[in-house]
């Protein structure tokens, strides 16, 4: 077999210098593709990943998701590796090629290679170009609970017994084990007395929360994650925290981490929420509630292991602690 010649590296800001964006640029050459000039930068969230958009001599598009290691120090929650966020995302692609090859139920891009080893080192993607505009204009109410609607409805028992795929979970019961090992560092800051209020809740929050569906979750809903196209189609992407749980989980997540307006946020409340009322009602607040009171204990956690007592943030996320802790009006807008 005749070697190839290493690529010239092109001049893509996008693309790192290091050893793994020279292996990304191997990739890439030995797929007969190039880094797309001028695109726009790709970060990806939990800085894991090199996300590459190339086209191939035809001019089509595509995006390679290279994996990278993490960070020596990286705290991961406990029995959790560092590898397991390829290899999740790799598995949630393996089992939409098997029962939505085409996409034609769950909007996500469709999967073109998949590297070697396991986990693979990296994927190669349809590459879906975004309708041009701020979020607020793209991202609609209807996109979201869309999105949210078609997650639910992926068969959950095609993905029992995968060894390829480390489930991660999203529930008050998964919230409560990983806030018991944020024990010492959250103990400082939110005091005992919190501390008991909080285990008190969550006992209440799974025993209302235990007749809820389960149901696929993606983990990291927000609106980086969501891509609308230009002819006003929804697709979700980045499936390194997938798993299965409440549903409640990703509108919360999308729900608190959203910057849009209080009233536009109130209407979407309302819209998932769906005008239930009795158990229906009290069993989706209770599922929010948990997973707000996890991400804020999570933000104290974070906040107090990296500027200690002067967090700046810290003030606003024991606020939102407690509004989440007491429910009623003054967590949810009527």
């Amino acid at each position: 077999m005749q070697e190839r010649a290493s690529p010239p590296v092109p001049p893509v800001s996008s693309i790192p210098t290091d050893t793994h964006g020279q292996h990304a640029l191997q990739v890439l050459h030995e797929l007969d593709l190039q880094p797309a000039a001028g695109g726009r930068e790709l970060v990806s969230g939990h800085r894991n990943s090199l996300p590459i958009v190339a086209r191939d001599r035809s001019g089509r598009s595509f995006l390679l998701k290279h994996y990278l290691p993490l960070p020596d120090g990286t705290l991961l929650p406990a029995g959790e590796r560092a590898d397991d966020f390829a290899r999740r995302e790799a598995g949630f692609y393996r089992l939409l090629d098997s029962i939505d090859p085409g996409r034609r139920d769950f909007p996500a891009p469709r999967t073109i290679a998949v590297g070697p080893g396991d986990p693979p080192r990296w994927l190669l993607l349809e590459w879906l170009p975004g309708a041009v505009g701020p979020a607020a204009e793209v991202i609609g109410q209807e996109h979201v609970i869309e999105l949210l609607q078609r997650l639910a409805r992926l068969p959950v028992d095609r993905l029992l017994g995968r060894r390829d795929f480390p489930v991660e979970h999203w529930d008050p019961i998964a919230y409560l084990d990983r806030i018991r090992g944020m024990y010492d560092a959250v103990l400082f800051v939110i005091g005992e007395a919190r501390w008991r209020r909080v285990q008190r809740f969550f006992g209440e929050a799974v025993r209302w929360t235990d007749g809820r569906p389960q149901a696929f979750v993606h983990g990291d809903f927000q609106e980086a994650n969501v891509v609308v196209t230009e002819d006003g189609r929804p697709f979700l992407v980045d499936f390194e925290c997938v798993g299965l749980g409440k549903p409640d989980h990703d509108f919360a997540w999308f729900w608190i981490h959203s910057q849009r307006h209080a009233e536009w946020k109130r209407q979407l409340l309302g819209r998932w929420l769906g005008g239930g009322i009795g158990g229906d009602r009290i069993r989706a607040e209770w599922g929010i509630r948990s997973a707000v009171v996890y991400l804020a204990l999570r933000r104290l956690r974070w906040g107090y292991l990296t500027h200690g007592d002067v967090d700046p943030r810290k003030n606003a996320n024991l606020a939102l602690l407690d509004a989440a802790l007491d429910g009623g009006a003054g967590f949810f807008p009527v």
